[in-house]
């Protein structure tokens, strides 16, 4: 018999129920791992940061609130909340300089010095991107990192591709603007 999210985590709740929070974990793992894995581009990570985020959730759900929001949002929230943490870590920021560093010797001082503010830029798309509606998040990130066109964002998002091009460019405006000082 299929049991519901729901009936998984009362069962979770009731009693530390292993099993329960075992199929949990099955059921959502592969979407919340590339989710992550999206946002980050590296499979370890990935793995990592979506370990830890069901770590999390187990630990916490006992807030989850089902009025305020389905499961499968407030458990994508965590993921997002665990990559954003991992984004403004001391850990991400040494690893940054270090690939930047490790690459220093490979190039001359003004291509390292294009190199790490290309880097701070991408690091503010994301700052950016994470202040917008997860709606323009997805469309973003379907059209700009993934190469969708905007038919095939429409039919994903199931948006109108008019509303999509909008908003699309109204962030593409945004970014422009707040990146004017890297260029």
């Amino acid at each position: 018999m299929f049991e519901t999210d729901e009936t998984l985590i009362r069962r979770i709740l009731q009693g530390k129920d292993r099993e329960a929070g075992e199929l949990l974990v099955e059921r959502h793992y592969k979407r919340i791992y590339k989710e992550i894995y999206l946002k980050t581009s590296d499979e370890e990570l990935a793995k990592d940061l979506t370990q830890e985020a069901f770590i999390q959730i187990l630990k916490n759900l006992y807030q989850f609130d089902s009025k305020k929001a389905s499961f499968k949002t407030w458990i994508t929230r965590i993921a997002c909340n665990k990559v954003i943490d991992y984004m403004r870590s001391r850990q991400h920021h040494e690893m940054l300089m270090t690939e930047i560093l490790d690459d220093y010797d490979k190039e001359d001082a003004h291509n390292l010095e294009e190199r790490v503010t290309n880097r701070m830029a991408t690091q503010r798309v994301e700052q950016l991107l994470e202040k917008e509606e997860v709606q323009n998040q997805k469309i973003f990130n379907l059209k700009a990192q993934q190469g969708y066109t905007f038919e095939e964002v429409s039919t994903i998002t199931g948006v109108t591709k008019t509303a999509v091009k909008n908003r699309y460019y109204s962030m593409v405006r945004k970014m422009r603007k707040e990146l004017s000082d890297y260029e």
